[in-house]
């Protein structure tokens, strides 16, 4: 009985033994990537003290377009895919009060530029020169006050034959006092008498004027006509010259000209609000977003359209970390590895953000590269390798 039960447990041993033996196992695949002809074509070995970092093809230029004032749409001229250029009108708001606007504003200058408006400038020019002259005439006068000796001893010659001559008359009227004043013979003495006064008079005046000193009363007065009359013969002249569409200073003034200034002013201001009803392409590009559509109301700052460059793409890393942005700096030459093309590109650093992000706790900054030449069948989004250094 023991000897039977000694075969049992033998066989119960060798069985269970049998049952956890280990199988021989079965080999995983290896998926490897390979061109056409199935060859492999492994991810270039990166050296050792290159600095790597992971990135993604975006566009060179994105805009994302939104109007300024709000407004009813009337027209939406693109759709998602839609090739556009530059200058191309993707959207129009209802436009009719900015036309409005536009055209008072232009009837306004019209008027102010009119052939009339110029010939009368011309005119304010001419009186504003006269008065001009006459008044430095004038005041160069004053600098003229002392005369020389010549000068003085002839004018003193002057009021001697002009008092001279008033005696005579005098004596010659004098001697006609007894005849009526209907008399020809005392009328006669009578205007001799008067036009030597005049004579003396106007003698002894320029005399006086050379040989003594202006009160500060008149050399006030004749200073502040000088000032008035060439600050308005500068502002006649400013203004002419606006109308006729030539350059004046920035300083340049007058209530004429600030009226004209602000007629342009408004003409451009009305242009520019009738403009910012249609939103137009800053750029050649492909449209990847329309978000309205005609009808609804834009609202102030809200994307309608997006539109992107995607003829030109550029390489913005995602994960190269604070330790590594120091080794790098605008210039760099780079390697690109675009995964989807499984190709290298050549490309060098354009911009290095100088802020930086949290990627999964560790501190992070983008660097925007540019590729030497555009990669054939790369898209915007496609990952990418950036190997930084030669």
């Amino acid at each position: 009985m023991k000897k039977t039960n000694l075969i049992v447990l033998i066989v119960m041993t060798l069985a269970l033994s049998a049952c956890g033996a280990p199988a021989t196992p079965t080999p995983i695949p290896t998926i490897v990537l390979g061109d056409d002809a199935g060859n492999a074509a492994p991810r270039p070995v990166v050296s050792g003290g290159n600095v790597v970092a992971s990135a993604v093809l975006v566009p060179a230029q994105e805009a994302h377009l939104a109007y300024v004032s709000g407004g009813t749409v009337t027209k939406v001229n693109a759709k998602v895919g839609d090739r556009v250029t530059a200058g191309y009108i993707l959207v129009e708001l209802d436009d009719t009060l900015a036309r409005l606007e536009v055209e008072s504003a232009q009837r306004v200058l019209r008027e102010l530029t009119s052939p009339a408006a110029i010939a009368a400038a011309e005119q304010a020019v001419a009186n504003a020169q006269q008065a001009y002259d006459e008044a430095k005439k004038k005041a160069d006068s004053l600098n003229r006050r002392f005369a020389d000796t010549v000068t003085r001893d002839y004018l003193e010659a002057q009021v001697t034959l002009a008092q001279q001559a008033l005696d005579l008359a005098r004596e010659a009227y004098n001697s006609t006092r007894g005849l009526s004043s209907a008399d020809p013979a005392r009328a006669k003495a009578a205007t001799a008498l008067y036009n030597a006064q005049k004579a003396y008079n106007t003698a002894l005046a320029n005399l006086n004027w050379f040989t003594e000193k202006p009160s500060e009363t008149e050399v006030a007065r004749i200073t502040a006509d000088f000032n008035a009359a060439s600050a308005a013969l500068q502002e006649a002249q400013w203004y002419l010259a606006a109308l006729k569409g030539e350059t004046v200073p920035v300083d340049a003034s007058g209530a004429k000209l600030a009226q004209l200034q602000q007629a342009r002013a408004d003409l451009q201001a009305a242009q520019i609000r009738l403009q910012q009803t249609r939103l137009i392409a800053p750029f050649d590009g492909l449209v990847t977003r329309v978000d309205v559509i005609a009808g609804e109301y834009a609202a102030p700052g809200r994307t309608l359209i997006v539109l992107s460059d995607v003829d030109h793409l550029q390489v913005k890393t995602t994960d190269l970390s604070e330790r590594d942005v120091v080794k790098i700096k605008a210039g760099d030459p780079a390697t690109i590895l675009v995964d989807a093309l499984n190709q290298e590109f050549k490309g060098k650093v354009l911009y290095i953000s100088p802020l930086a992000s949290v990627l999964g706790g560790d501190v992070v900054y983008e660097v925007t590269l540019a590729f030497e030449e555009q990669p054939a069948g790369a898209l915007a989004g496609m990952t990418a390798d950036v190997t930084f250094g030669e």
